[in-house]
């Protein structure tokens, strides 16, 4: 068995150049997947960490009457004992903190000029302790301690279009959970941009305490777990899942990938892309190592008659021939993935940083992640690739006739 891989390594290399250019053509297919590949995994991860980090969380609590049916009032379908819920939940394993969450609409004017608010009320120390920090433009984050004016941040937009800046005042009414309309004054401390434009031009952040005493209750919408790592979150949901049973509401746990609608898609899109794509280089690399295998085959004519004349089974030059092409394939998968990894490094270390992406406003920076699980497919891929373009010369090979081969020129 030894000898017989030896004869096919010396075989690979008997055309030295068209070995070479075959390794570049198999090479570069694996390369240009861990590149694709390994761009769209960095930026699955950014966009992973940037969601839950902005905001999101990792699991979120809410009562079950969220999501089956519409508020009549505002809140009348939050949680009533968040602080009891909120407490049970922070001694669990991997938590590192609960903070409650209120999102409510209502106007705002400036005394000449009136809009619409999506309005998010929350406990500023708790968010810094989840590491949720508001994308300030200018100025500063709300102040946790009470009393005071009523403090605000407003997205970019807001501020653009009420002609405000911190510092300023603005009016804030909203409808309480009795039905009635109520109103606050709030002083703007900072303008936010987060980085999507609808977001900011109807955004406004004030303090727990205000939110409800503009609305008139004391219940939170939801209440934001965050952990120490995202990879823990399966473990927590199922460890959380059991202490919310004992409580009067019924409540239900979503884990960030639930509430990540724009995440899901992006990435549906991107892996159908990468999918593509690697259709693309299993035919492109199929095509043209049949065409190389098939010219390797022709030349070697009058040596396979001989081998067949010696009494060398047909089985055997088939065999052969599929084994070339499948250690042509290996050679190949190696150059691409250290190929792949270098340019990843050298990517990686440029600075290169890409225009916003749709519905955005920050630019995105050129990253790769190395993949072992990529690279690995992407080996396998070519190499199946080529066992499979040798089937055909390795059937011609094997069904020359001795007479034939022995007279071909």
């Amino acid at each position: 068995m030894w000898k017989f891989l030896l004869l096919a390594f010396r075989n690979i290399f008997r055309n030295r150049r068209r070995t070479v250019m075959t390794l570049v053509m198999v090479g570069g297919g694996v390369a240009g997947l861990l590149l694709v590949g390994g761009f769209f995994a960095r930026m699955f991860w950014g966009l992973r960490e940037s969601t839950i980090n902005d905001g999101l969380g990792h699991i979120q609590i809410f009562t079950a009457e969220h999501f089956d049916r519409e508020e009549k009032h505002v809140l009348d379908t939050g949680i009533d004992n968040w602080r009891q819920v909120a407490a049970s939940v922070s001694t669990g394993g991997h938590v590192r903190g609960v903070a409650p969450r209120i999102e409510f609409y209502g106007m705002l004017s400036n005394g000449v000029k009136s809009g619409v608010f999506m309005g998010s009320a929350v406990d500023p120390v708790a968010e810094k302790s989840l590491g949720f920090t508001p994308r300030l433009a200018v100025g500063r984050d709300l102040d946790a301690r009470p009393g005071g004016e009523v403090e605000a941040l407003i997205g970019t937009g807001v501020a653009r279009s009420m002609n405000v800046k911190p510092g300023d005042g603005l009016t804030l009414l909203a409808v309480t959970s009795d039905g009635a309309l109520n109103g606050i004054d709030v002083q703007i401390v900072g303008t936010v941009n987060t980085g999507y434009k609808e977001v900011d031009d109807r955004y406004l952040r004030i303090t727990l305490p205000s939110a409800q005493r503009l609305l008139q209750s004391d219940r939170v919408t939801n209440l934001v777990v965050g952990l120490d790592a995202t990879e823990n979150t399966d473990k927590v949901a199922s460890a959380l899942a059991p202490r919310l049973n004992g409580s009067p509401q019924h409540l239900v746990l979503k884990k960030w990938i639930d509430l990540a609608a724009y995440y899901k898609q992006v990435r549906s899109l991107f892996s159908t892309i990468f999918v593509f794509l690697g259709v693309i280089v299993f035919f492109m690399v199929l095509m043209s190592s049949v065409n190389t295998l098939l010219m390797s085959m022709f030349e070697r004519t009058r040596e396979i008659g001989t081998m067949l004349a010696m009494g060398t089974p047909r089985s055997w030059i088939m065999a052969l021939f599929m084994l070339e092409a499948t250690l042509l394939g290996v050679l190949g998968a190696i150059v691409g993935v250290v190929g792949g990894n270098l340019l990843g490094v050298l990517l990686n270390h440029s600075g290169i940083h890409l225009p916003p992406p749709p519905g955005t406003t920050a630019p995105m920076s050129f990253r790769v992640l190395h993949v072992p699980s990529l690279m690995i497919a992407s080996s396998l891929l070519v190499i199946l690739s080529l066992a499979l373009a040798s089937i055909l010369p390795a059937i011609r090979a094997s069904r020359l006739q001795i007479a034939e081969a022995l007279a071909h020129v």
